[in-house]
């Protein structure tokens, strides 16, 4: 396999919408049980992972993005701000069914993340699939276990492939990683722990 399949293949496993589906299940099998669980755990996931994508793939069969993997910085901001949305109303929904902290905290993670994504994009691109690791894997050694943290070691294939694919520069993908880190860091400390 050549470095350019190797690199789509990365990007495309790591997807940001694959890792979401692991933090919630994850935090809501902690944190819940029953019925309950898995209720909040299916509603996280078309909040933060279908209806996020579904939203972009019709922006991008509507002309309003060039590529559903929003790779111009000019096209990036409407979309994510219309993600934020999406992730505020599942952020509403999980407070009126009277979600635990953890859950209402990784979601907060998804809407700063994505806001100050959005607000960056106006002047410079970000790597938000990076974003998109190093949050939740953060948000996992601090909600779930501390040996997630392993999986911080796949910021560097990733980094690599995103970079490999000429999506990011190096400091794209770092400044992806530490903006997620430490937004995440915050909101879970303060609203969870």
């Amino acid at each position: 396999m050549d470095r350019k399949r190797l690199a789509e293949l990365l990007s495309l496993v790591l997807q940001p919408q694959a890792v979401a589906i692991l933090l919630y299940a994850l935090v809501s099998a902690k944190y819940l049980r029953g019925v309950r669980a898995l209720g909040l755990f299916l509603l996280s996931v078309l909040f933060v992972s279908v209806l996020p994508t579904v939203f972009v793939l019709w922006l991008a069969r509507r002309g309003k993005v060039s590529d559903p993997d929003l790779p111009r910085r000019e096209e990036r901001f409407f979309p994510y701000l219309g993600i934020v949305g999406i992730y505020g109303v599942l952020l509403a929904v999980l407070v009126l069914f009277d979600a635990p902290p953890p859950l209402l905290a990784i979601t907060l993670c998804y809407i700063a993340v994505t806001l100050a994504g959005a607000v960056i994009s106006l002047f410079w691109k970000i790597s938000l699939h990076l974003a998109g690791i190093a949050g939740p894997v953060t948000a996992l050694l601090l909600l779930v276990h501390p040996l997630f943290a392993l999986l911080y070691g796949l910021l560097v294939p990733l980094g690599w492939a995103r970079v490999v694919l000429r999506k990011h520069n190096v400091l794209q993908a770092v400044c992806g990683s530490l903006l997620s880190f430490g937004l995440t860091y915050a909101i879970v400390t303060w609203v969870a722990l």
